[in-house]
């Protein structure tokens, strides 16, 4: 028998019982649309998680730090200071994997504009590194190295709401809540807390009789070039400065910056995917340096929710099995009801592998079917959760691997449902079969 005979016969045996066919079909299409939807929500979960973890930073970013924990084993351990310096930065980019190294070179200065000041986390980075690693204005453009005059600064998103009048730490905002401060302002840059706060530190002088030794930090023009993006989430807070003229004020105010020229508290190692972030990691880690990544608490997080999945899973499973179940039974009462028709064809000479390949290609039609039309209902079911679980952050992703893999499952499952009642119908005896009233 021919392949297409043997598919067009099979497909007008179910059409003959139509009714029964139908029903059949119908639990196929329940069990595969209840676990598509199911592993969907799982899928959603874990996007979710994903996505939650990215908008508070790049998770192909692994930051390094200098100290690292060692494990004595029974739970005892102890901590170790590797020094980060230029030698390690050229060994990180070697790593495989490695996209870019970018060294923080960071100090903490205050910001003066006229009678007011503020705090600033100040970070020194180039064009190149701020490109690579993301690093976004909400307006303006990155600094440059100015030259010994005036610098060229970029502030953190942040920072002209934080402007404060230090006398008495009164917030520098207008009574229609605007800063006070603005970008177009003059600006000026002090390494010495001194220079903010003269007259509290006059105040102490006067009850003290030690004197002050450090002569006191200059100031440094700024020139505002930007501000920072405030879904910038790594770097939004700082205040941004070229790498080269930040290296070289913080050389120039040691005593107040404790500035270690070609020594790192922190570097940035960025990977070219997720996938290389684990490799990285380990291998900068057998360095004796310590890592954090994000994708540490990405896999912490789906680590929690695996257990939903499976749960969300194995319901959808239950529905599915008892569709296979359906089919099973349909194959059994076809056998029966068409014992003498098998008895027939086996005297005329079929082959009894073709018998079996009629069952089981009558399985796989409603496999097919009931696969099909099960995706197309669940993508109408996930297209509804989706409105409604819109205000929860939750959703329902149903990606073509899931998509194809459904229907391809469906009629695996089909297909093994019929095994039995095909080989059933192999090793039904022609003489008795003719016989069956």
């Amino acid at each position: 028998m021919k392949i297409i005979d043997l598919l067009s016969t099979a497909f007008l045996n179910l059409w003959r019982r139509k009714m029964r066919a139908f029903l059949t079909v119908l639990g196929m299409v329940i069990g595969v649309a209840s676990i598509v939807v199911m592993v969907s929500l799982g899928i959603g979960i874990k996007q979710a998680t994903i996505e939650s973890f990215a908008g508070t930073g790049s998770l192909t970013t692994i930051r390094v730090s200098s100290w690292s924990y060692v494990s004595s084993g029974n739970g005892v351990g102890s901590s170790r200071q590797t020094e980060l310096n230029k030698k390690a930065v050229s060994e990180f980019k070697q790593i495989s994997g490695v996209q870019a190294v970018m060294p923080l070179v960071e100090t903490y200065g205050m910001l003066k504009s006229g009678r007011y000041a503020v705090d600033a986390s100040i970070l020194g980075v180039t064009k190149e590194d701020a490109e690579l690693f993301g690093i976004t204005l909400s307006e303006g453009e990155l600094p440059s190295d100015s030259g010994s005059n005036s610098y060229e600064i970029v502030l953190g998103a942040w920072t002209l709401q934080g402007f404060y009048n230090p006398d008495n730490y009164r917030q520098a905002i207008d009574q229609n809540g605007n800063p006070k401060v603005t970008v177009d302002s003059r600006m000026e840059l002090t390494f010495d807390y001194r220079n903010i706060f003269t007259q509290q530190l006059m105040s102490i002088a006067s009850d003290s009789s030690d004197e002050e030794t450090t002569p006191a930090g200059d100031y440094y023009k700024l020139n505002v070039t930007g501000v920072m993006d405030q879904d910038n989430n790594d770097f939004s807070y700082y205040c941004i400065m070229d790498a080269t003229a930040l290296e070289k004020l913080a050389k120039a105010n040691t005593d107040f910056t404790g500035f270690e020229a070609g020594k790192y508290n922190t570097v940035l190692v960025k990977c070219a995917s997720i996938e290389d972030v684990k490799t990285v990691k380990n291998a900068i880690s057998d360095m004796g340096y310590g890592t954090y990544s994000l994708v540490d608490a990405v896999e912490m997080a789906e680590e929690s929710t695996k257990n939903t999945q499976y749960l969300l899973g194995a319901i959808g499973g239950v529905a599915l099995l008892v569709a296979a179940i359906g089919i099973m039974n349909t194959m059994m009462m076809s056998i029966f009801e068409r014992t003498k028709e098998i008895g027939i064809i086996k005297v005329l000479g079929c082959r009894i592998d073709n018998i079996a390949g009629l069952f089981l290609a009558e399985s796989a039609y409603i496999g097919l079917f009931g696969g099909a039309l099960g995706l197309g209902l669940s993508f109408g079911i996930s297209l509804l959760l989706n409105r409604l679980l819109i205000s929860s952050g939750l959703r329902s992703i149903i990606p073509a691997y899931l998509a194809f893999g459904a229907v391809g499952f469906s009629i695996i499952v089909a297909l093994i449902a019929g095994m039995y009642p095909a080989i059933r119908a192999m090793k039904l005896s022609p003489l008795a079969a003719i016989r069956n009233e």
